[in-house]
Parts: C-alpha cells; sequence; structure tokens
C-alpha cells in the first residue's frame, strides 16, 4: 500500500474522530447551551426569566425547568411563576407539551374583586366584557401555528395578591382547533357567605362559587363552553348550596366579538340577578 492511501485513511479518520468529540462536547454541555438559546430567545420576545436552568433528557425528548419567574414587558401576562419547575415534552426539536404541578400568572390588568366574578355571571352588563376577553384570548391562542399544549394542576391566576385559582387545568390541540378543561375555577381562599346558615342574607355577602367540569372548544372565530356553577344560595335566601348548568359562545372573535351567556333557569338564578344588578349599581354609583 503506498503512503498516500495511508494517509487519507489517516485524515478520514481524524475528522471522523473530531466530529464525534464535537458531538460528544455538545452533547454533554446541552444543559448551559440549552439554557442560554431559550434566554436569548425569550430576550427577544420581551420576557426575561430570574433563576432559568434547563436540564436536557437523555434521549433529547423532554426538557426539566427548575423553579423560575418570568416577567414580560408586554401582554396582557406581567409575571409567570413555576414554584415548583416544569416540564417541557419535544417532538423532535419542537416543543410539543408543558406540564408543571403549579403556575402562577399575574396579569397586567385584572378587576380588583376578582372574588365577585361568580357574581358577575348573572347580570350580562357585568358578564360580557371579562368574558369577552377571555374568550378572544381562548381564539387566538387557538390561531397560533406552533402553540404547545398545556397541563397545570394548579393555576393561580391574578393581580396583587387577588385571584382565581384553576386545578387540573388541560389546554391541548385537536383536529377542530384547540380543547380546554378545568376541573374546578373558584376564588383563592375565599371567604364564608354566613358564620351561621341560620343568619339572615346580608345585601353586601359575598356569593360563594365555583365553575366546575368546565370545558371549552376554540378555534380563531368561535368559541363554545360549557360548564357548571355551583353556588352557595344563601345570600338570596334560598339554601345552603345550588347548582347551574352555564354556557357561553363567542363568534366573530377576530373582529367586533359577538357573546352570548345562558343560565339554567331556576328560582336561585332569578334571586341572584336581583343581586348582581344591585352590585352592578353600587359600581357604578363609585364611579361617578
Amino acid at each position: 500500500m503506498t503512503e498516500a492511501p495511508k494517509r487519507k485513511r489517516r485524515w478520514v479518520r481524524w475528522v471522523i474522530g473530531l466530529q464525534l468529540l464535537f458531538g460528544l462536547t455538545l452533547y454533554f454541555a446541552r444543559d448551559p447551551i440549552a439554557t442560554k438559546l431559550a434566554a436569548r430567545a425569550l430576550t427577544k420576545r420581551g420576557t426575561t426569566c430570574e433563576g432559568l436552568a434547563l436540564h436536557v433528557g437523555w434521549t433529547l425528548q423532554s426538557v426539566a425547568i427548575d423553579p423560575v419567574t418570568c416577567t414580560r414587558a408586554h401582554g396582557r401576562v406581567t409575571e409567570l411563576a413555576f414554584a415548583e419547575g416544569a416540564t417541557l415534552e419535544l417532538d423532535g426539536t419542537r416543543p410539543r407539551r408543558v406540564v408543571a404541578p403549579q403556575v402562577r400568572v399575574e396579569l397586567r390588568e385584572a378587576p380588583e374583586r376578582l372574588e365577585d366574578a361568580g357574581l358577575a355571571l348573572f347580570d350580562d352588563a357585568l358578564a360580557r366584557p371579562p368574558l369577552t376577553n377571555v374568550l378572544t384570548a381562548l381564539a387566538g391562542f387557538a390561531m397560533e401555528p406552533d402553540r404547545v399544549d398545556l397541563a397545570f394542576e394548579r393555576v393561580e391566576l391574578g393581580r396583587e395578591g387577588h385571584a382565581l385559582l384553576a386545578l387540573n387545568a388541560v389546554a391541548r390541540r385537536t383536529d377542530e382547533g384547540l380543547l380546554v378543561t378545568l376541573d374546578e375555577l373558584k376564588p383563592r381562599g375565599e371567604p364564608s357567605t354566613a358564620a351561621d346558615s341560620n343568619d339572615p342574607p346580608r345585601s353586601d355577602a359575598r356569593l360563594r362559587w365555583s365553575l366546575r367540569t368546565v370545558e371549552a372548544h376554540a378555534t380563531p372565530d368561535v368559541v363554545d363552553g360549557r360548564a357548571v356553577l355551583v353556588v352557595d344560595a344563601s345570600m338570596a335566601g334560598l339554601g345552603r348550596e345550588e347548582t347551574v348548568g352555564v354556557a357561553v359562545r363567542g363568534r366573530e372573535l377576530r373582529g367586533q366579538p359577538d357573546v352570548s351567556l345562558s343560565l339554567d333557569e331556576s328560582p336561585t338564578v332569578r334571586a341572584l340577578r336581583s343581586h348582581a344588578q344591585r352590585f352592578r349599581d353600587r359600581l357604578l354609583e363609585r364611579l361617578r
């Protein structure tokens, strides 16, 4: 064998060896590389994360995220915190699903009395603006081509200490668009309405409520949602607890939104409608 073929084989082995070494270096340095790339991508989107650290799985199919708090310069969300970390599942190199036990979402704008959101459902004038915002946000999320599925055991959504608590929140892609389900949505740490069931109802009592078995189907133009509203109706003098079927539909959500809300009619609903109207009147008086 001549010297030229030997030199060529040695050169090929060197190239293969260097490529292998480079690949191994990238593989074992995957955590700091992924963390740096993620921080850079988030910064370009106006998001800054404190304590961001990613740990890429050995199979490169998942990424563990350490507890982290991220702030956004623009948009409805000002702060997003994963107190117990999260897991990002991958489909090749694309994010597919985010799973977390606990998430806190701080909003730039939110009503001061989120606890009264249940009562607002009984008055169209009170319910329509926040429902329109929620349905428009769902339609926008459904429209995003690169959205990922979400699965959170506990979500706190609010502003400056006032928050709604969602349990087992799931958002996943379907052939029709987006499916969102919640086991329950309620005020965080809501107080009791009355100290004793025999106490007379007060006009300023706060309604205890929760939405259960929430399900919403969303496309860029239409959102359909259903839930069961469980209310402590003692404030209306009608007993301790009642359940009310709720249905909501949003159309034309990329133009002039058309939102409709319907509740199963009952003596409880009729009584709480009058409470909601008085609550609306008090709000209007404060604004004058």
